[in-house]
């Protein structure tokens, strides 16, 4: 268990779209003790709250900041918002062309998920540019984005792309300018990992927000509320900012969609994931789950016991390195099925991925040799990551 500091509650009371009388008064207490800035702020940035922190101090405490903090508060901010304004004008133009060539696509995460979540596009740290599409339209997809200055990264022979597609769930798309990404998703989640939803599925009943003035297509919110639980299981909840977008996006929630997500839950097996998501919600921000849902995700409770030793272990996990063995007994314990989760321990170990094919280069009619390369290369790795450990 991580000792708690005045730094990790700072980091909880910020991490919301809104403050209430209680984080205030919380929010100065904490500023009348010993903070370190920089650690604070570095921990910020790790966990993509810099710029919740930025905010909240600046509209309720700028008179109890020290200069220094105050200068670098803004310089974080403005870069930050230079950032997500590159890349919402570089998302939407995406967005246009995909449609002008008649690609159904989704886009999530990144600004949209910040303007569904927080109500502001510059509240997410700028990362990438997150777009959806069904698998059969890889092809013209990567065709637009090509047309666009993109350029697949890394580039794969035609055996490794055909894999890749099989097994793996997106591929980034470079520009050199401000280096833009596009992660482009045919699935949700990579076989490694295993999820029952579709992306075709999600694709089926998207939503049009207002996006920077443009209305754009993403996912429902019954589907985001879910994805956003699959997608911090699936990092093992190493970031604030996973649990804080999704505690957001459930607050206004109604009760029939929550019948329906716990239904499609259910279906994809997904219950003890779910409820792992929603149980750290209510622990790391106090935050009211309709009761009748928790006892259906998660009779047993385990799943509340697991989301109070990753709370309580949140701010030290992020930076440190998991072994995989470790990754794999956790799927034991939030994926519905065993046999899931033993499923997704094989393909881990056998399925090669992108960190293969750059590690060790071999002609295409040799490819199936990375089915057995890539045991061997983990089992090198880890053995080092293992004896680091013990030393």
């Amino acid at each position: 268990m991580t000792i708690s500091r005045p730094e990790h509650d700072m980091l909880r009371c910020v991490a919301r779209r809104r403050l209430e009388p209680c984080d205030l008064s919380k929010i100065h207490s904490l500023l009348n003790s010993q903070i370190e800035w920089d650690y604070l702020i570095n921990l910020a940035r790790d966990h993509g709250v810099l710029p919740l922190l930025s905010k909240h101090l600046n509209d309720t405490s700028r008179e109890l900041l020290p200069p220094k903090v105050t200068s670098t508060l803004k310089r974080e901010s403005i870069t930050n918002t230079q950032s997500v304004l590159h890349l919402v004008a570089k998302t939407l133009k995406a967005n246009k062309a995909f449609k002008d060539h008649g690609i159904d696509s989704a886009i999530f995460k990144g600004a949209v998920l910040a303007e569904m979540a927080y109500g502001d596009v510059g509240l997410r740290q700028a990362g990438d540019i997150d777009i959806l599409i069904s698998p059969e339209q890889f092809a013209p997809a990567r065709q637009v984005l090509e047309s666009l200055g993109y350029e697949m990264y890394p580039q794969l022979n035609a055996a490794q792309l055909s894999s890749h597609l099989s097994f793996h769930c997106e591929l980034q798309f470079l520009r050199d300018d401000w280096f833009t990404v596009v992660d482009l998703h045919w699935a949700l989640t990579p076989q490694s990992f295993a999820f029952g939803m579709e992306g075709d599925e999600v694709l089926s009943r998207l939503q049009t927000v207002s996006f920077a003035g443009v209305e754009v297509k993403t996912f429902a919110t019954e589907d985001l509320v879910l994805y956003l639980a699959i997608h911090g299981a699936k990092h093992l909840w190493r970031r604030l900012e996973w649990i804080s977008s999704l505690a957001e996006v459930a607050k206004p929630v109604d009760e029939s969609a929550w019948d329906m997500i716990v239904e499609r839950a259910l279906k994809v097996r997904a219950a003890k994931i779910l409820a792992l998501g929603l149980h750290l919600v209510e622990y790391l921000f106090s935050q009211n789950v309709p009761a009748e849902l928790l006892p259906r995700l998660d009779p047993g409770g385990a799943m509340k016991t697991l989301a109070r030793e990753i709370g309580e272990d949140l701010f030290a996990a992020h930076s440190r390195t998991l072994l995989s063995s470790e990754s794999h007994l956790y799927n034991l314990k939030v994926m519905d099925r065993k046999r899931d989760a033993l499923s997704s321990a094989l393909r881990a170990l056998f399925v090669p991925t992108l960190s293969d094919w750059q590690a060790l280069k071999l002609p295409p009619a040799l490819h199936s040799l990375y089915y057995a390369y890539r045991p061997l290369r983990l089992s090198r790795s880890y053995s080092s990551a293992l004896l680091r450990k013990l030393t």
